[in-house]
């Protein structure tokens, strides 16, 4: 069974050349219809057919963003404020994680941490610059998952790396696939493009994890 839904829409109500007026997530494909001779005065009639995504696709990319972005939310919330209380996940706590990886300075990374966790998790919770915000996240997830890789090859266990290995999985679903319709990025210019913004955003975390472990980790 396709996992797309086609429809067929005459020619003049989408103007598929360069996708201006096409719908976002969907595939557009133009067929000329040869009905008998044409001339100049008459043109030959053209179909332009729409593959668009089911709507069981956006809801699991809905789910998927949400759990990624409240889940930021919450480290972020946890690294500057302390919140919430009882955890002993909070800022003292993140800065002497931080050490223990080789990471300096501390005090600086873990504000740092805790902004940009708090700030790319609203974004991608509620999906504005989804892919952009995502990038961000994959990039942390990226260098928790380098850092914990050892302990985790040296138990011979997944569990060291497990949370790390569900972020990184989560964040490129978000940057490579995006938002999704369910969003507040739905329709907007670089949504329709989502193939270049989202390679370019996956690109863009990649070198930001190798730049953070390269030159901020001893």
């Amino acid at each position: 069974m396709s996992l797309w839904r086609r429809e067929r829409v005459e020619g003049g109500d989408v103007a598929f050349l360069g996708f201006e007026g096409a719908p976002s997530d969907t595939a557009v494909f133009p067929w000329r219809e040869e009905r008998g001779a044409s001339t100049i005065d008459e043109p030959v009639p053209t179909t332009t057919v729409l593959a668009v995504r089911p709507w069981s696709i956006e809801v699991g990319l809905l789910v998927a963003r949400v759990v990624l972005g409240v889940t930021a939310v919450l480290g972020g919330a946890r690294t500057l404020f302390d919140l919430p209380r009882g955890h002993g996940d909070g800022t003292a706590h993140t800065q002497v994680l931080l050490s223990g990886y080789g990471f300096a300075p501390a005090a600086g990374l873990g504000t740092a941490l805790g902004w940009v966790q708090l700030v790319a998790g609203v974004l991608v919770t509620v999906g504005v610059f989804a892919s952009f915000a995502g990038s961000a996240l994959l990039a942390i997830a990226l260098v928790a998952l380098v850092v914990t890789l050892p302990a985790a090859w040296a138990s011979g266990t997944v569990g060291p790396a497990e949370t790390s290995l569900f972020a990184v999985a989560l964040a490129v679903v978000v940057v490579l696939a995006g938002p999704g319709r369910i969003s507040g990025d739905a329709d907007r210019p670089w949504h329709r493009g989502q193939t270049a913004v989202g390679i370019t955003c996956a690109v863009l975390a990649v070198g930001t994890a190798l730049t953070v472990l390269l030159a901020m980790r001893a």
